[in-house]
């Protein structure tokens, strides 16, 4: 009735090549006709009816122009998340200028190996590619110190697939994104954040209240999407709503069956409730996660020890002696913690040895696990005064381990900073504490604990105490050189690679303050 009557001498039409519509409203989509894109009704539309309906674009995700090909981006999924393959690694995805936002790109990554038949869980929230740039150009490489930025990378080898098919945590993902971004950019972007965390709150709730006691409610996608709507409270600074999402976390890990448990299943979704719970640790108190340290067996993973961590260094540089920090107070099960931390720091190669995403995953997961032990763990009561300062030792050392492993966390998204410091105050009180119980105290293991704060409190007017106490130190313990130095306080906890301009400039202060009293004695 409605078809176009062509003339019977006319010449048959010629098929033009035309730009295929992307944006096109839905009904055109389904006739599988060119849109004009023309609002509110298209020109298609105008034809068919009699009455002028208002076209439907509501799945138009971002109608911003591309600068890239579009291939190299994941397409919304049109079905379930479920009916779609999805990558085992997701290594970037090319910068481009999506909603004004310019992003660079780690010099290691490969576009080339995304995949441009991988699907997302489909959503109603406009704009997420922008979100989804951030994320995977940005986000995804500094949720942990450490690891590579390329397809060797943990998060993107193991974390980023669950997001893929997950409609809960790609929802998360998208408002964590979101909160991390320039309001600026997310304005121009057309972004709804108001839809955005109704969506995350509906899909979660849908979930939890529909799944069965083990099912769904359970899994780690799950767990992983709590978490990371906690991080976006905690961004916010949205305390109530953190305390409620910590609070569902901690239940869910214990119906789970505790952390190690979700380590078998995803470590690195342990990985992102550990680091949670610390983030959160001023606001909520820490649950006792890892009270029974899990074996951990390196030659399992095709791990080896270096000869020394003073391999690097050349032959310059003699190994000193190993420290026995039992002798110096340390208890036996804090000893033995930190010879664990100290061979893991040691297999945590350099940027150019990585072998695999599962090597630098099982390095992650057992210096987390490590960490997540001593949080756990509670403080070792004595009875006779000799236990009270092997006890005190000992808590200094706990906190001094937390410190030197936390340090280059901070910053990282979503932001520990607070919590570190907290450790680092524990720490500087403990440290007063050991100096004005013993006199004997100028030993390599109470000099590593001070050095550990110093190079913590970069920045912060805590570090000239910590000053002060190594320029008197290191005088009565006769260190007059920065390879004396660094030989004492390498005998704990050491990684050459990781730590030694920040110890070297550390040296540099102390040794001008030396000079300073010097000067004054004179």
């Amino acid at each position: 009735m409605f078809s176009v009557i062509v003339p019977t001498n006319a010449e048959p039409a010629t098929r033009r090549s035309h730009k295929k519509s992307r944006g096109g409203c839905k009904t055109c989509k389904v006739r599988k006709l060119k849109c004009d894109e023309a609002k509110p009704t298209c020109s298609n539309c105008k034809r068919r009816f009699l009455s002028t309906p208002t076209c439907d674009y509501s799945h138009v995700t971002s109608p911003a122009p591309r600068t890239t090909p579009p291939n190299l981006v994941p397409k919304s999924g049109e079905g379930r998340a479920n009916e779609s393959h999805y990558p085992s690694d997701i290594t970037s995805i090319l910068s481009n200028n999506d909603g004004g936002c310019t992003l660079a790109l780690p010099p290691s990554c490969s576009p080339e190996l995304l995949d441009p038949f991988v699907t997302h869980p489909s959503t109603r929230v406009a704009g997420i590619n922008v979100l989804l740039k951030y994320y995977l150009a940005t986000a995804v490489y500094k949720c942990f110190p450490w690891q590579p930025p390329s397809d060797v990378n943990p998060t993107t080898a193991f974390f980023v697939p669950l997001i893929w098919r997950d409609e809960v945590l790609f929802h998360a993902t998208l408002q964590f994104s979101a909160a991390r971004l320039d309001n600026e950019i997310i304005k121009s972007s057309g972004i709804n954040t108001t839809l955005l965390s109704a969506e995350c709150i509906r899909l979660l709730r849908d979930r939890v209240e529909n799944s069965d006691p083990n099912g769904d409610g359970l899994k780690d996608e799950t767990i992983s999407a709590v978490a990371t709507l906690a991080a976006v409270e905690h961004q916010k600074g949205n305390l109530q709503m953190l305390r409620m999402h910590m609070n569902g976390l901690s239940r869910m890990v214990a119906l789970r069956g505790g952390l190690n448990a979700i380590r078998l299943t995803s470590p690195m979704t342990a990985n992102w409730v550990f680091w949670m719970f610390v983030v959160a640790s001023c606001d909520v108190k820490f649950p006792s996660l890892d009270p029974t340290l899990p074996p951990f067996f390196p030659a399992d993973h095709n791990l080896t020890l270096p000869i020394s961590h003073f391999e690097d260094m050349g032959p310059a540089h003699d190994e000193p002696a190993r420290l026995d920090p039992v002798s110096l107070g340390l208890a036996e099960p804090m000893a033995s913690i930190m010879n664990s931390v100290q061979h893991v720091s040691q297999l945590v190669p350099t940027h150019y040895s990585y072998p695999s995403a599962e090597t630098s995953g099982v390095i992650l997961t057992r210096m987390c696990t490590l960490l997540s032990h001593l949080l756990s763990v509670p403080p070792i009561c004595a009875s006779s005064s000799q236990d009270r300062f092997s006890a005190l030792i000992t808590e200094t050392a706990r906190f001094a381990i937390l410190i030197h492993v936390f340090t280059p966390w901070r910053g990282l998204p979503p932001d520990g900073t607070i919590a570190i410091n907290s450790i680092l105050h524990q720490l500087m009180a403990s440290l007063r504490t050991v100096n004005l119980t013993s006199e004997d105290t100028n030993n390599d293991l109470v000099l590593w604990m001070f050095a550990v704060g110093g190079v913590s409190a970069v920045g912060m007017p805590e570090r000239i105490w910590f000053v002060n106490h190594l320029a008197e130190m290191t005088k009565n313990m006769g260190i007059l050189a920065w390879e004396e130095f660094k030989a004492a306080v390498s005998r704990c906890i050491w990684h050459e690679k990781l730590y030694v301009r920040a110890y070297e400039k550390f040296w540099d202060e102390i040794a001008e303050k030396r000079n300073e009293i010097g000067g004054v004695d004179k």
